[in-house]
């Protein structure tokens, strides 16, 4: 499946690429923002029957059911089929667009192209592209705001924490922590930490055991005045 840069689709739509205006100044022609990204069919009637159930719940047991297993696109691991494919695409425009729309100089590392290959950015950019689509069912622009005050930036920082300087363009860079993460799933090392959880549970047992004895044996106030 091919995507095309949300820039060539407004080219496009705007009759043609932008031109300068031969003196350095900025272009003549051309759209001054790009539009932002729509998901594919799939996608959109999923969020858009999730939308209605925020504000119309279903109060039968199957459709809660239901409702309970449909896929999430801000969660890409729910997703599967055409509607995994469907994300796929519309998050490569997604990554485009923010980094042509709302970066502008170096300082910030923008969304890498080789953001398929880190999971963190995967589950991140799901959730950013979502948010922002949502907006559109908006009738303020409060929601957008939230997004560009709190949604962006925060993604934002995110990435720069998580990459730092690494994954610059066709470098991308193996994961740092990749052999700790193998010595945390190794056979061995689950081992020892399941023994560990078998011993908090037999201890936790014995502890509520004996707090029990300890209250059959102490007698209340009721028995104490019968007793006097």
């Amino acid at each position: 499946m091919t995507t095309m840069h949300p820039s060539q689709v407004a080219s496009r739509a705007a009759g043609g690429a932008a031109a300068p205006n031969g003196n350095g100044m900025m272009p003549l022609v051309g759209l001054m923002v790009r539009p932002f990204p729509e998901p594919g069919p799939t996608i959109r009637t999923a969020m858009e029957q999730l939308q209605q159930a925020t504000v119309e719940p279903p109060a039968d047991e199957d459709e809660l059911r239901e409702l309970a297993q449909m896929p999430r696109p801000w969660d890409p691991a729910t997703c599967t089929g055409l509607m995994r494919s469907e994300l796929w695409a519309w998050l490569d425009l997604v990554a485009m667009w923010v980094n042509e729309q709302h970066l502008w100089n170096v300082t910030r590392p923008g969304i890498p192209e080789c953001w398929p290959a880190h999971p963190h950015l995967v589950h991140d950019l799901a959730v950013l592209a979502c948010s922002r689509y949502y907006t559109n069912f908006a009738v303020t622009p409060a929601a957008l705001e939230d997004w560009h005050r709190y949604g962006l930036p925060g993604f934002l920082e995110r990435l720069r924490d998580r990459l730092g300087d690494g994954c610059q363009p066709s470098k991308h860079q193996p994961r740092p922590r990749r052999e700790r993460d193998e010595s945390h799933a190794s056979t061995p090392v689950r081992r020892g930490r399941k023994q560990r959880y078998r011993d908090d549970v037999e201890r936790a047992g014995e502890l509520a055991a004996a707090a029990t004895r300890h209250d059959d044996a102490t007698p209340d106030h009721d028995d104490l005045h019968e007793r006097w």
